[in-house]
């Protein structure tokens, strides 16, 4: 993988786990990456090496922040940070993805927009994550008063 990355080639597989949702599901969605920029932007999805319980293993997150040389990554649906990881550690970036049938770009303003909010909000996750669910509520109420209506 890191061989065809490094010649510029584009790598696809579909990830494992919930840490990404809402935008990426284990079943059905795939990504493709690409050999990551020399500077990867905040909001940046990103697979890396990192070290777990004297394990090496491959993770997908999203850059949050960095600290220096570090860079921090962050799941989407996780409300705390991953270790720290070095620029040696990053195999690539995620160029575009397909999820629930419909192939999406990093560049969509959908896509830009949700990255913001994700970036925005990893410090306050719990918060962030209660506005989402008091919305999504609110919605659903006002859509079933919508329909006892007609």
């Amino acid at each position: 993988m890191t061989e065809k990355l490094a010649a510029g080639g584009t790598v696809s597989f579909s990830p494992r786990g919930e840490s990404m949702l809402p935008m990426l599901r284990e079943e059905g969605d795939t990504v493709t990456l690409i050999k990551p920029p020399k500077r990867i932007g905040r909001g940046a999805v990103a697979l890396f090496a990192s070290e777990y319980k004297g394990e090496r293993r491959y993770v997908l997150h999203r850059l949050v922040a960095r600290n220096g040389e570090d860079y921090i990554f962050c799941g989407d649906k996780r409300k705390v940070c991953d270790p720290p990881a070095a620029r040696g550690d990053i195999i690539g970036v995620v160029a575009g993805y397909e999820s629930r049938g419909k192939k999406r770009s990093v560049r969509s303003l959908t896509y830009r927009l949700y990255s913001l909010w994700m970036v925005a909000t990893y410090r306050h996750r719990d918060a962030a994550f209660k506005i989402q669910n008091f919305a999504g509520r609110i919605r659903q109420r006002l859509l079933r008063l919508g329909k006892t209506e007609n």
